[in-house]
């Protein structure tokens, strides 16, 4: 007996996204940003992280579809730059980010993610240039010149760099006090060789 569309539409979701994970020593180089303005939304050590891939709402008989598609992703581990302050422009007002290094694994590893979730499940397609960053604070008003001249004064800030094993499948749960990320799954990245992308030879 087929499903009816009311049946369809009352199957729980799940916001998903995924991404690669910071350590504790770039988290708290970020962190420190804070002492340099107040009166911001700041976002919690636990959430800062490098998105590859912002899903969305799925039905939750779809993800092991998904899961299955990211165990499908071959790529090789590779070294995280994270430098830089910058701005983001909204209507209502912005997103402060802390800047990723373009390396090529990096952007190999995002193309991989998209082509093998968009193979897998009708994804909708996201015609933006990816620009890797890490959000520290999503802005409610508009950006104040004093935010303009923080990010001014620390545009070369280096934050460290990281050795990347694996990238995370992550649940976004959405509550007053903010988003809570829970982690649904871990995708090992191929041992850094001499060419990035491509696995060592038997």
């Amino acid at each position: 007996m087929e499903e009816t569309p009311d049946a369809i539409a009352q199957k729980p979701e799940e916001r998903l996204f995924v991404a690669v994970e910071l350590p504790d020593e770039i988290k708290r180089r970020l962190l420190n940003v804070q002492s340099l303005i107040s009166g911001l939304n700041w976002t919690t050590a636990e959430n800062l992280r490098l998105t590859l891939r912002f899903i969305g709402q799925v039905p939750q008989d779809r993800i092991a579809l998904l899961q299955q598609a990211l165990c499908r992703v071959k790529a090789a581990s590779f070294r995280l730059h994270v430098a830089g302050l910058g701005l983001f422009r909204q209507k209502k007002g912005g997103i402060l980010w802390a800047g990723v290094k373009k390396e090529p694994a990096l952007m190999y590893l995002k193309c991989l993610v998209d082509e093998e979730l968009c193979a897998s499940s009708p994804l909708d397609v996201d015609e933006k240039m990816y620009s890797p960053h890490v959000t520290l604070s999503r802005l409610k008003k508009p950006i104040s010149p004093s935010l303009k001249n923080l990010v001014q004064e620390n545009a070369a800030e280096d934050f460290g760099t990281a050795d990347v094993t694996e990238f995370v499948l992550f649940r976004s749960l959405l509550r007053p006090s903010g988003a809570i990320h829970e982690l649904v799954e871990r995708y090992q990245l191929i041992r850094q060789t001499s060419c990035w992308g491509t696995a060592p030879s038997a």
